[in-house]
């Protein structure tokens, strides 16, 4: 199998992959897509991360540490999409052991570094970087917008928020598109942070509005 990236550039199907899986890539698989759709719809942290940890102990059966590198930065992905603090958990250790440059690319990327290289990035996020570090945040909610990967957008609005480049448009879609998907946990931190906005802005119907909304779809 070549590279195995089918796996992963950051949460691809394995679809095209060619010749069928070895069981640890198939279970592998699978336990990072339980993990992406519990942490994303909200489920206790408890099983969101015991799906992780089974997920990187059956990559880690391949000795691939590029791969289990890319299994760390999905966990961070995951958590800058839903507007929380990202955690590099192992990542470190294990870029210490292999350094992978695309690897440390998008953990630039992820963090924000003007250091992350266009070219290094998976084909999906290159055309969203140079609207990132410039332009205005209308134009770049629209280019976020023409993402396909609704994961992938999200992602990306979380690093513009990290950045400060905050605006109406890139929260009513980020908003949109958790709701779209029943992504209740990434849906509900958008709109608390739609509020705020709202609220920093001295629109306070709109606050008001978004904060019943919150209020019924929270338990």
């Amino acid at each position: 199998m070549s590279k195995i990236l089918c796996l992963l550039v950051l949460l691809l199907s394995l679809s095209g992959c060619g010749p069928k899986a070895a069981p640890w890539l198939s279970e592998g698989y699978q336990r990072l897509e339980n993990f992406k759709t519990d942490f994303l719809t909200g489920r206790p942290a408890a099983v969101t991360e015991a799906q992780f940890r089974k997920a990187a102990e059956e990559i880690k059966k391949s000795g691939d540490l590029d791969l289990l590198g890319k299994v760390w930065l999905t966990r961070m992905a995951l958590q800058i999409a839903v507007l929380a603090e990202p955690e590099e958990g192992e990542f470190s250790r294990v870029d210490a052991a292999e350094p992978v440059p695309a690897n440390r690319n998008f953990l630039r990327f992820l963090r924000g570094d003007p250091a992350a290289e266009e070219a290094l990035l998976p084909e999906r996020y290159r055309g969203v970087l140079p609207s990132l570090r410039g332009g205005t945040t209308s134009e770049l909610s629209v280019i976020i917008e023409k993402l396909d990967d609704h994961l992938s957008r999200l992602i990306v609005a979380g690093i513009a928020v990290r950045g400060n480049r905050e605006s109406e448009p890139l929260f009513l879609l980020a908003v949109e598109t958790a709701s779209r998907n029943g992504w209740k946990r990434a849906l509900l931190a958008w709109l608390k942070r739609l509020e705020s906005f709202y609220g920093a802005s001295g629109e306070a119907a709109k606050a008001a509005s978004v904060r019943r909304r919150i209020e019924v779809i929270a338990p």
